[in-house]
């Protein structure tokens, strides 16, 4: 069975999630998008050590605490292949309100639909859901989807920054995170958990 933990982390207040098998030490980092203090108390207290750090996308507030999660046990960054160059060139607008910005480290693999990233007994499916910036990634494992800031409860990420494009979020919504089971938990970069099957009735950007 998979655990699901998250942090609330900067002034955006992103979740950072950390997901792990039951009875397992090793685990993924979703969205470290700062505070690593507050991610690493977590790990700890929870006696965690991560072997790969996954962002949804590019954005400062998805990535600003992997160096020092990378520095610190050694693991993996890993990222959508269309989203490589935002990451290493971000909106000087954001970083400076988020205060403890690092620039992240060039990713270890780039990520593609359909790829596989695995923790001891986790493996998560990787769905290229662009629209939010070229490059946005969903994570789907074993009744849960991670989605970064393309889908939040009863509403959908801006599309009006650099990379953003409102006709290909909405696809990416109906066309691959709608075609999960109704049942499949939503957890967002921002705010609070939801389901697909409640989206589906109740976001009123997608219907």
């Amino acid at each position: 069975m998979v655990q699901v933990h998250v942090v609330q982390v900067g002034v955006l207040a992103t979740n950072c999630y950390v997901i792990h098998a039951d009875d397992e030490s090793d685990c993924i980092v979703i969205d470290p998008g700062g505070e690593s203090e507050k991610i690493i108390k977590l790990l700890e207290e929870n006696k965690l050590t991560p072997s790969g750090i996954v962002s949804t996308h590019a954005h400062a507030d998805h990535t600003g605490a992997v160096t020092p999660l990378v520095e610190r046990y050694g693991c993996k960054f890993l990222i959508g292949h269309e989203d490589v160059t935002a990451a290493a060139e971000q909106l000087d607008w954001l970083t400076s309100m988020l205060g403890d910005f690092a620039e992240p480290p060039a990713p270890s693999e780039k990520l593609k639909h359909g790829d596989l990233v695995s923790a001891t007994g986790v493996e998560i499916n990787v769905l290229a859901t662009p629209g939010h910036t070229k490059g946005s990634s969903s994570f789907y494992i074993s009744g849960h989807v991670f989605t970064g800031d393309t889908l939040f409860r009863e509403s959908i990420g801006r599309f009006d920054l650099s990379g953003g494009d409102e006709q290909q979020e909405i696809a990416s919504i109906r066309n691959v995170l709608f075609e999960l089971p109704d049942e499949t938990v939503v957890w967002p970069g921002h705010g609070p958990s939801t389901s697909i099957g409640h989206e589906k009735v109740a976001n009123r950007f997608v219907r």
